[in-house]
C-alpha cells in the first residue's frame, strides 16, 4: 500500500478503541505493531504470560510516535468469564485472532473450544452487555477443502476436509446467525496461506513459508511430498494486515455476516513454490519424499480470488510471490539464525 493511502486509512481509527484477540500470535502481533503509534486505545488479549505481550507491544512502541494507549489482558477465550471481563460498550471494534493451529494430530476437543465455542461466548456477552461493536474475524479458505475448481470465491461451495476447518465454518455461521437475528456487525476473511517477518521470533515458524525457508538455510536443502503438484496461495504478512485493517473500516451494510475470500488468484504448485524459494537461497537441492502419507486436507489444490474483497475495499496483494519469499529469506538470514 502506497504511504500516502496508508496515512488515510489509519487516520480513520483514530479515537477508536480496539480489542485484538491472539495479539501475541503472528497475524495478531503484526497487526497490534500497525495501531502502535496511532492515538486510539488498543486491548490487547492474548493466552500466554502477560510479560511477554508487554515485551512485545514495547517493541512497536519503541519504534514508533506513541500515541497508542495499550491495555493488555490475558485469559482463556473459551470461557465466558474471560469475556465478560474485557467486552464494554465503548469497544469499536474487535478482531478476533486468537485460534489454535491446524495440525493433523491436534486436540480436536482444544480445536472446538478455542475456534467455535470462543466465537460464541464472545457474540453471547457482546448480547448480554447491549454491546454492538464491528467484529472482524480471521477464517481460513482450508474450509473450500476438496473444492473442485482452481479458483475459489464466495460461490464456491465449502467442504471441509478436517475438525479445523469444520470448527472454523462453525464459527462463521455463528456470526452469521447473530448478524441476521440480532443486527451484529461481523465479516470474516479466509485467509490463504500467510508468511513474511514478523517482530516476535517466537512466532515465525507457526507458518509454513517461513519454516520451510528457515529449514532450507539451515539444511541447504529443501524437501518436497507428494502433494507437490497441489496449487497454494501464499500470500505476505504486510498485505493479510492491510486486509484487516481495511475490513475493520468497511461499512455496515457490508458487515451482514458474510465472509470475504482473500487470495492471489495466482496459480502455483507447491513445487513451483519450493523452487523459487531454493532460487533465492542459492539452488540449494530438493529431495522427493513421497512415503509420507498426507491428511486429505495437505491435499488440497486451488487458491482465491480477491475480487469481491476487493470492490468493497479497494484491497489487493501489493508483494508478489518473488518478492515476498526475498524478503523473507533476508530477513531469516538475518535476525532469525
Amino acid at each position: 500500500m502506497k504511504r500516502f493511502e496508508h496515512a488515510i486509512l489509519m487516520k480513520n481509527y483514530i479515537g477508536k478503541k480496539i480489542l485484538i484477540t491472539g495479539g501475541g500470535g503472528y497475524i495478531g502481533s503484526a497487526l497490534v505493531g500497525k495501531f502502535c503509534g496511532i492515538d486510539c486505545k488498543l486491548v490487547v488479549m492474548h493466552k500466554v504470560n502477560k510479560g511477554l505481550i508487554e515485551k512485545n507491544v514495547e517493541e512497536y512502541l519503541h519504534s514508533s510516535l506513541n500515541d497508542t494507549l495499550v491495555e493488555i489482558v490475558c485469559g482463556d477465550i473459551s470461557q465466558k468469564k474471560t469475556w465478560e471481563n474485557i467486552i464494554s460498550p465503548d469497544i469499536d471494534i474487535i478482531f478476533h485472532l486468537a485460534a489454535v493451529e491446524y495440525s493433523p494430530d491436534g486436540n480436536i476437543m482444544q480445536d472446538f473450544n478455542i475456534n467455535a465455542i470462543s466465537v460464541l461466548r464472545m457474540l453471547e456477552t457482546c448480547v448480554e452487555k447491549s454491546c454492538n461493536p464491528k467484529i472482524v474475524f480471521s477464517s481460513s479458505t482450508n474450509i473450500f477443502g476438496d473444492a473442485g475448481e482452481l479458483i475459489v470465491d464466495e460461490n464456491t461451495e465449502s467442504r471441509p476436509l478436517a475438525e479445523w476447518s469444520a470448527h472454523k465454518l462453525l464459527a462463521e455461521n455463528y456470526l452469521k446467525i447473530f448478524s441476521d437475528r440480532l443486527g451484529m456487525k461481523t465479516v470474516t476473511l479466509r485467509l490463504p496461506n500467510v508468511y513474511g517477518p514478523v517482530l516476535r521470533k517466537n512466532v515465525m515458524n507457526r507458518m509454513v513459508m517461513n519454516k520451510v525457508i528457515q529449514y532450507g538455510i539451515k539444511n541447504r536443502r529443501l524437501i518436497l511430498f507428494n502433494n507437490r503438484n497441489c496449487y497454494r496461495d501464499f500470500l505476505y504478512i504486510e498485505d493479510i494486515v492491510d486486509a484487516f485493517m481495511r475490513a475493520g473500516l468497511m461499512s455496515g451494510c457490508d458487515c451482514d455476516g458474510r465472509y470475504f475470500v482473500i487470495g492471489s488468484k495466482r496459480l502455483t504448485t507447491i513445487a513451483e513454490v519450493w523452487t523459487i524459494i531454493s532460487d533465492e537461497i542459492g539452488k540449494i537441492p530438493i529431495s522427493i519424499n513421497d512415503n509420507d502419507k498426507l491428511s486429505p486436507m495437505e491435499m488440497r489444490s486451488f487458491t482465491g480470488n480477491y475480487h469481491k474483497f476487493n470492490s468493497a475495499t479497494g484491497w489487493k496483494p501489493g508483494v508478489d510471490l518473488e518478492t515476498g519469499i526475498r524478503r523473507t529469506v533476508e530477513e531469516v538470514k538475518k535476525n532469525f539464525l
